[in-house]
């Protein structure tokens, strides 16, 4: 039984042999950054257009990841799931498979009007166009709460049930991690360990070693010098 971490935010963490930390610590990162944009885009007039350029080339990041995490899961992961929770005639397990793909068709719509909103607002638009991205982050901020929650709370006890520790430790090194080039390494290291604490920080760089060490250790003062700039002090 591995023990498992438990972030601000995070809705559980069921007990099982394979170790999510990684996972979780996406979920982090995820709705650190849907409260902080909100937050900006309650902050920042609309006719201050180099902040708005600013937030959107910094939204690309966030829907990079979250893109990658998702189809990540829908490709390899409940799959995976599913063929072993058929096999074993689980149905329960294959209904939240279920609706774990279906909620990720609910948040498209969502992060494509977000899309429009920062690009419109970066080209100059007006307050009307503000608020209705305002709106739009709180309806998608809610929404990927919810599906996280859900997942944390009833697709992970799946995992645990299904995919033994050292099994899981290969897909979440190969298959999920991979082999990023070095400069998206320097852009999601420092992203993912923002806000964590020192205990959570040093689990993950542990998982890592030596390489993540080096990477964000070089890239973590700019990116947290930009992140103050649009989003105010940690």
């Amino acid at each position: 039984m591995t023990d498992q971490i438990l972030l601000p935010g995070q809705a559980a963490a069921p007990p099982g042999p394979a170790d999510l930390t990684m996972m979780y610590v996406l979920h982090h990162a995820f709705r650190r950054d849907l409260r902080d944009f909100r937050r900006a885009a309650e902050g920042t007039s609309p006719e201050d257009g180099n902040a708005w350029r600013r937030l959107r080339d910094r939204w690309q990041l966030f829907t990079t990841e979250l893109h990658l995490h998702h189809t990540k899961e829908d490709e390899i992961l409940w799959p995976l799931l599913t063929e072993r929770a058929r096999a074993a005639d689980d149905v329960e397990s294959l209904r939240v498979l279920q609706e774990m793909e279906d909620e990720h068709a609910v948040l498209d719509p969502l992060l494509t009007s977000c899309d429009a909103g920062f690009a419109a607002l970066a080209g100059g638009a007006d307050e009307d166009v503000r608020n209705d991205l305002r709106d739009d982050l709180a309806e998608l901020e809610a929404a990927l709460g919810r599906h996280l929650g859900h997942e944390e709370s009833e697709a992970v006890p799946i995992v645990q049930r299904y995919v033994p520790g050292e099994e899981w430790e290969v897909v979440e090194r190969e298959k999920f991690r991979g082999r990023p080039s070095v400069g998206h390494a320097r852009r999601f290291l420092p992203w993912i360990f923002k806000g964590l604490s020192a205990e959570a920080a040093e689990r993950v760089a542990a998982i890592g070693g030596p390489g993540m060490r080096l990477l964000l250790a070089s890239a973590r003062r700019g990116f947290a010098r930009r992140e103050a700039e649009l989003f105010g002090p940690e």
